[in-house]
């Protein structure tokens, strides 16, 4: 195997073996001896580990995303192969035929989306997309979290803090006001 992964090499391999290639080349890459001239600091090694993760975490949410499309799309086919096409006419004339079409047409497509959508696959792989979008979401967060540290700037985990705190401000002030407004209607009562 080359360090170097041309798109004819990797066009037809499976994700796993795809994914492994990427992986070697990553460990060759931050197995750079630490006392060397070509040694690199320890927070451009978490950078780069972040980032290789992001890129094999994008490469699964690709994949998962590219199989999940697929299966819709096999589903519209197979919905619409079993439409019998002797029983419908496709010069529609009246309204009662277009009813006739569109009811037969929304029942095979709804047979056929409740059979995918009740299938362990299909589950499985909605699962899968979504772990790799939290994952992909947290990778994301500990980079930035890492380049605002560096430049001294708030990070995500600070900012949410500052939202919550001007949330519960504003409720507070809300509460303020009804209460004068409260105690304003009861002082013009008593000057009446």
């Amino acid at each position: 195997m080359t360090d170097r992964m041309s798109y004819e090499e990797n066009y037809a391999i499976p994700f796993a073996e795809l994914l492994n290639k990427y992986q070697e080349f990553w460990k060759k890459f931050t197995n750079i001896p630490k006392h060397s001239p070509f040694s690199l600091m320890e927070e451009t090694t978490n950078i780069g580990k972040n980032l290789q993760d992001l890129l094999i975490v994008s490469s699964k949410m690709q994949y998962f995303t590219v199989n999940y499309i697929s299966q819709i799309t096999k589903t519209y086919a197979e919905a619409l192969d079993k439409l019998p096409s002797n029983d419908i006419k496709y010069d529609i004339k009246t309204e009662q035929d277009l009813k006739k079409y569109r009811s037969k047409l929304i029942g095979t497509l709804e047979d056929s989306f409740t059979n995918l959508f009740q299938s362990k696959e299909f589950g499985m792989l909605v699962s899968d997309i979504m772990s790799t979008y939290s994952d992909y979401n947290k990778l994301l967060k500990n980079i930035s979290n890492t380049f605002l540290l560096s430049l001294n700037l708030s990070n995500k985990d600070d900012i949410d803090v500052i939202l919550k705190e001007m949330q519960e401000l504003k409720r507070q002030v809300r509460d303020l006001r009804k209460t004068m407004d409260i105690i304003i209607s009861e002082d013009k009562k008593i000057a009446k």
